[in-house]
């Protein structure tokens, strides 16, 4: 029988997006999964913490939020009093409160990347895991410097010199697959024999699509694989009625940003763009 894989990222906390996208993939019935991290920053930690474990055959990788969380000391973090600092602070605190006590141990378990039958996964890109003295920073503590660095990412339209070299470790490793995730922005690219996929977001889609994104990964009869993106429409009833009901969630306090975060839902585009045009109408 031809082997199915499916690919997700960047749950953020939507259970109700991971729940539809969690029943689209088991009618599918994949051999394997592969979840790219980013699981709990947002509204519903602890229901997708117990979704994505009631599962079985998965395969993690962690993300920068989940990194995030993670980070020791951060009463002692450089620059926590900076406002962007001083809220994601709050964020992890607010999420740790909303998990279980052995959750944190069941994030950190979790690798940075992975390789499979000539697929490579990672979070944002690779190239981060595998020269980090490109973003390392002079005079931060070990244990702060993922915490100061924010990927760009692998998006459609990156630079040459960076296809270059992503297209160099891959034939390294060797794999002729990549998936990640981190931008919210699915896309796929073919390259010769090489395939870059993005698998886009669960929880908080970027792209302008609110529907919830994943990947299928299905072995073709010649041997060859084929990869598509899936986009799952879902009741986000419970997810915004979850936002309406937590206006102490970090961040929400700021003018406007609760309703915002609600239209990105709704949208599918950045919470950025409708506190801008909230600001506007105002």
């Amino acid at each position: 029988m031809p082997e199915k894989i499916a690919v997700l990222s960047d749950i953020h906390g939507n259970s109700a997006a991971l729940q539809a996208v969690c029943e689209d993939i088991d009618q599918i019935r994949p051999a394997r999964k592969f979840v790219l991290g980013d699981l709990v920053a947002g509204l519903d930690p602890l229901g997708c913490v117990e979704l994505l474990q009631s599962w079985s055959d998965v395969s993690y990788v962690r993300g920068n939020a989940d990194l995030y969380l993670l980070t020791p000391d951060l009463n002692q973090l450089p620059e926590r009093a900076d406002p962007m600092h001083a809220e994601l602070i709050r964020m992890m605190a607010w999420t740790t409160l909303h998990m279980r006590a052995g959750d944190l141990d069941w994030l950190r378990a979790m690798p940075d990347m992975l390789l499979w039958n000539g697929s490579w996964f990672a979070h944002a890109t690779p190239i981060d895991r595998l020269f980090p003295e490109r973003w390392r920073l002079p005079g931060v503590a070990e244990k702060y410097q993922e915490w100061f660095y924010h990927s760009q990412g692998i998006r459609e339209d990156m630079a040459e010199e960076e296809l270059t070299m992503l297209l160099a470790c891959m034939r390294a490793q060797p794999a002729s697959r990549l998936f990640v995730g981190h931008t919210h922005t699915p896309f796929l690219r073919r390259v010769g024999d090489m395939q870059i996929c993005n698998v886009g977001s669960v929880g908080l889609p970027l792209d302008g699509d609110p529907r919830a994104s994943w990947v299928l990964l299905e072995e073709m009869p010649d041997g060859d694989y084929e990869i598509s993106i899936r986009r799952v429409a879902y009741d986000m009833n419970p997810i915004l009625r979850l936002v309406d009901a937590t206006p102490e969630y970090p961040g929400f306090e700021r003018p406007g940003m609760q309703q915002a975060y609600r239209k990105m839902l709704e949208t599918g585009l950045h919470w950025r763009v409708h506190l801008n045009d909230s600001r506007k109408e105002s």
